[in-house]
């Protein structure tokens, strides 16, 4: 008898404890589906940003992202691969699947390059009346201009003195056999300033560029880095007394150290602008939000902070720092070609320079 009871209660309990066990089963995959969605839609507000080295590392990046992730809500991840060549390859590579929604650094010099390789969505923000006119080198909107610099010579006055070296007055006085051995320059395939440099030299040059790169080949003396972070690590550590880089560098030196060692040089006839720009990434996961953060480059919360790059803004009426107006370097007489120019010519530079530097 009381075995009887005991089974047949024991029937029951069975019964009631698996369905509750269902019941419980289903809530929890209810709930882990939409923690899921909710995941992913939070993902989905994420914005991935490639850009160079310098754009973190130099403070550009740290001064306008956090701006940008508060007044939108949003987290921003920036993915630094290397220089802009490096950057451009990256996104060839995972074009079918883009993983980044912006690019920063696209350049007058290596813009071309991403058209070609068909990485960009034009896009024209609705603020874009901001921009000067005259730093808008490319008319069918692939990139928004964000900064712009001189690219120069540097040299290190103490270096320069001990070695008994005359200051370069002229980009073309770089191919002078005394400076054998005391320059640093910059792989143009993976160096936005590299590319541009060469550019800038070509156009110096005129249809001697070839002669004048075979020269510059043999100051290098095999001093080609391929990047400008690492190039101006190997400067700075005295590697070599001249190298290529911005117009600002004294006026940067002044700012944050309070010295004059570094003399900048920008031939007033000779001048060549880098236009640094951003871009929507074809494919890009977040469109919408990265077409908010290309309107935001061209504000005054982003511009006011371009100075962190080195860099001056492309909006007008920006308060610039006096030590960039009394120790910044730019000319007069502009030679930097137009895009079109640059990437009819831009192969058969590269190969001369090819054939300079590693033949």
């Amino acid at each position: 008898m009381d075995h009887d009871i005991r089974g047949s209660v024991s029937g029951k309990t069975i019964t009631i404890i698996v369905i509750l066990i269902s019941i419980v089963g289903l809530w929890i995959l209810g709930v882990v589906y939409i923690l899921e969605q909710i995941g992913e839609e939070e993902g989905d507000q994420d914005l991935v940003i490639y850009a160079y080295e310098s754009f973190q590392s130099y403070g550009l990046g740290p001064s306008v992202i956090p701006q940008f992730e508060e007044k939108y809500g949003v987290n921003v991840t920036v993915v630094t691969p290397g220089d802009v060549g490096t950057v451009l390859g990256r996104m060839n590579m995972e074009k079918e699947d883009p993983i980044a929604d912006i690019v920063i650094g696209v350049d007058n010099s290596m813009l071309f390059k991403a058209v070609d390789m068909d990485l960009l969505e034009p896009y024209k923000p609705e603020n874009f009346y901001r921009l000067d006119p005259t730093m808008n080198f490319d008319p069918e909107n692939y990139v928004v201009p964000f900064d712009y610099g001189y690219i120069a010579i540097i040299c290190n006055r103490e270096l320069m003195h001990e070695r008994n070296l005359d200051v370069p007055e002229d980009l073309l006085d770089l191919a002078d056999p005394q400076y054998d051995g005391q320059m640093l320059l910059l792989d143009p395939s993976t160096s936005s300033t590299g590319s541009s440099f060469m550019i800038w030299a070509a156009s110096a040059a005129g249809e001697d560029y070839s002669s004048f790169f075979e020269d510059l080949a043999d100051n290098a003396n095999g001093h080609v880095l391929g990047s400008w972070d690492a190039m101006y690590s190997q400067w700075s550590e005295g590697e070599a007394p001249i190298a290529i880089s911005y117009g600002l560098d004294t006026a940067y030196e002044m700012m944050w150290y309070g010295t004059n060692n570094t003399i900048t040089v920008v031939p007033d006839h000779q001048g060549y602008r880098q236009i640094e720009g951003a871009a929507l990434v074809k494919g890009a996961d977040n469109r919408e939000l990265a077409q908010k953060f290309l309107d935001f480059i061209l504000t005054d919360e982003f511009q006011s902070q371009v100075y962190n790059n080195y860099m001056l803004p492309v909006v007008p009426g920006i308060e610039i720092d006096q030590l960039f107006v009394e120790y910044g370097q730019d000319a007069e007489v502009h030679i930097e070609p137009t895009t079109h120019q640059v990437k009819i010519n831009y192969d058969d530079w590269n190969e001369a320079w090819r054939q300079a530097f590693y033949n």
